[in-house]
């Protein structure tokens, strides 16, 4: 079988070469089943790095049971209109995950004594039993954590995929937009001046996901908010994972803006599911070929199931010893971390 379908797969002239499951199974006119050339493919470097890639799917929803208990934060860049703005260079911006409540303080650079000082201006008005944010410098640094840590406020980091879909990035798009339409109405690219009634304007404003103002919710109708936002998920039910314990996969690449399409749209790097988590929808977390847990859970659309077919090429050989006779390579293999650098008596270089 691996003979017949590299004939066809791997030959530049023949009709369909390089395509997906469905060309391959058409040139090999039904003498093998789609299922069987799904397989080999999927052990075929040249087709699962180069697999599309999904960039809208469902993603877990955050849930938070009451006012004040959970708060993101991020830095928005504004340097661009520094000028315009007296100097100030970033926004900080920060929501009530259940509330929907934000703020928007302006500040001159991102050293951990601004940042600090403007979760002191927020936190003077409320304070949050945890606190999210990206894995940014500007909030992991000792001076942040520290105020953190006295004020007993939790806090942890967005990982992988989690960002993008975070409800501080939902509001800085609201924000922005806010603004750039009040730049436009007033031919001007000053903020500063207005941050604080935009800010007034948006938690006045009612938000579809509460079904009300922001400024509206309390602890007297926490009921009808948490009936808002999350009434509609008891019918939900989780479906069958699409992977199992053990599945060897790999993980996509998030792509940077000018990266093109048609290049490699995956890990090289090989992975393991250890743990199906049951969520709305599944979630998977993952070991790497040691052992070693990764960082953060991955959603179906993110893994590809693969053959690890035991080839690796090797990036670069780093040093080389004669053992019995024998010469040995201590190499880097490509796309894997150094922990995984080895010895090897047989080398294969891209």
């Amino acid at each position: 079988m691996h003979q017949d379908l590299a004939a066809f797969y791997e030959n530049p002239e023949v009709p369909n070469s390089f395509g997906g499951v469905e060309a391959l199974h058409r040139s090999v006119k039904g003498k093998y089943s789609k299922k069987d050339v799904k397989h080999w493919l999927s052990q075929k470097d040249a087709y699962t790095l180069h697999k599309p890639v999904r960039h809208k799917f469902q993603r877990n929803r955050v849930f938070v049971s009451d006012i004040d208990r959970q708060f993101q934060a991020d830095l928005v860049d504004m340097q661009s209109l520094a000028e315009f703005n007296k100097g100030y260079k970033y926004l900080l911006t920060c929501i009530d995950l259940f509330s929907k409540f934000a703020w928007a303080v302006p500040l001159k650079d991102k050293f951990g004594k601004s940042v600090k000082s403007g979760l002191e201006i927020i936190f003077k008005e409320r304070k949050p039993k945890v606190l999210q944010t990206d894995a940014g410098k500007e909030f992991l640094n000792k001076i942040v954590q520290n105020y953190l840590k006295n004020l007993n406020v939790n806090f942890f980091f967005f990982t992988n995929n989690e960002t993008k879909a975070s409800i501080v990035e939902r509001f800085n798009r609201t924000l922005k937009t806010k603004m750039w339409k009040y730049f436009t109405e007033f031919n001007t690219k000053n903020y500063i001046d207005v941050i604080d009634k935009l800010i007034h304007s948006y938690n006045h404003s009612y938000h579809r996901s509460i079904k009300m103002e922001p400024v509206s919710v309390s602890r007297h109708n926490r009921k009808q908010v948490l009936k808002n936002l999350y009434g509609g998920l008891r019918n939900e039910k989780p479906k069958a994972p699409r992977f199992k314990i053990g599945d060897i996969v790999r993980i996509n690449k998030q792509k940077l803006h000018f990266e093109k399409g048609y290049e490699q749209n995956w890990r090289r790097e090989l992975f393991i599911v250890f743990e199906i988590v049951q969520r709305i929808p599944i979630v998977y977390r993952l070991k790497d070929l040691q052992g070693e847990e990764i960082k953060g859970t991955y959603y179906e659309a993110e893994l590809q199931k693969v053959v690890d077919s035991g080839f690796y090429p090797v990036e670069n050989v780093i040093k080389q010893r004669k053992r019995g006779g024998i010469t040995e390579y201590f190499v880097k293999f490509l796309g894997y971390p150094e922990k995984f650098n080895d010895w090897v008596t047989d080398i294969q270089k891209v």
